[in-house]
C-alpha cells in the first residue's frame, strides 16, 4: 500500500471530515498503514476539537506497538494537554511496557494528568499498579481519588476492597463533575466484590466434579 505524504495527508483530512463513511475508511486505512501514520496522528492530539482528538487516539490505539515510542515522548513533554492525550492512548494500547511511564504520570503535579493516568492504569489492568493506585486514594485532588477507585476495580486485587472501604467511609470530596468520591468508592467495592465472587454455576460444577471423583 502506498504511503506518500500526500496520501497520508488526504487520509488525515478524511478523518477530520463530517462524512462518517470517509472517516471510517480513513481510520481503517491509517490503522493498516501503521508507523508511517503515527506522526500525523499524534499531531492531531493537539487539536482544539475533542472529537478530532478521540478519532486520532482511536487509530493510534489500533496501530499499537509502532506508536509507542512517539506516545511515550509526548507523555514526557511539557504540554499538559498532550501529556493527557498521550497517556489516554497508552491506556488504550494497554501494553505492560507502558506501565512505568503511566505510573510516573500518576505522580504528576497536574491533577488532570494524574487522573488520566489512574484511568489508564485501570485499562491496562496490571496488578503491579495496585500499590501506586492505593497511594493515589490519598491524592489531594478528588478527581484523582475517584479515578483511582475506578481503576482498582479493574485490577481485581482482593485487598482493594479494604482500601476502598476506608475511602467510602471517610472521603467527603467531590469531583470537578460533581460526583462524590465516597459514592464512587461504594460502587467500586460492589463491582470488585462481584468480580471476585465466582459464579454460582462454578460452585455447582466443583461439587459435581467432586461427586464424580468419589464414584471412580
Amino acid at each position: 500500500m502506498t504511503h506518500t505524504p500526500e496520501f497520508i495527508t488526504g487520509l488525515i483530512e478524511d478523518l477530520c471530515s463530517g462524512d462518517e463513511f470517509q472517516r471510517t475508511q480513513a481510520s481503517f486505512t491509517l490503522g493498516v498503514l501503521g508507523e508511517p501514520a503515527v506522526k500525523p496522528l499524534t499531531r492531531m492530539l493537539a487539536s482544539s476539537e475533542q472529537e478530532v482528538r478521540k478519532r486520532a487516539a482511536w487509530v493510534l490505539g489500533m496501530i499499537g506497538g509502532p506508536a509507542l515510542s512517539e506516545l511515550l515522548l509526548l507523555a514526557e513533554g511539557d504540554d499538559i494537554q498532550m501529556r493527557i492525550e498521550a497517556i489516554r492512548v497508552l491506556g488504550i494500547v494497554g501494553e505492560a511496557r507502558t506501565l512505568n511511564q503511566i505510573l510516573l504520570g500518576l505522580t504528576d503535579t497536574d491533577p488532570h494528568v494524574a487522573a488520566r493516568s489512574a484511568r489508564a492504569l485501570g485499562k491496562i489492568g496490571d496488578p503491579r499498579a495496585y500499590h501506586p493506585l492505593v497511594t493515589a486514594l490519598r491524592h489531594p485532588a478528588p478527581d484523582v481519588r475517584y479515578e483511582a477507585c475506578r481503576a482498582l476495580v479493574d485490577l481485581r486485587v482482593p485487598d482493594g476492597v479494604a482500601a476502598l472501604r476506608e475511602i467510602a467511609e471517610r472521603d467527603t470530596g467531590k469531583t470537578s463533575w460533581g460526583s462524590a468520591v465516597c459514592d464512587g468508592a461504594h460502587r467500586a467495592i460492589a463491582e470488585l466484590m462481584s468480580a471476585l465472587t465466582p459464579p454460582a454455576h462454578d460452585d455447582e460444577f466443583i461439587r459435581a466434579s467432586q461427586l464424580l471423583r468419589r464414584q471412580k
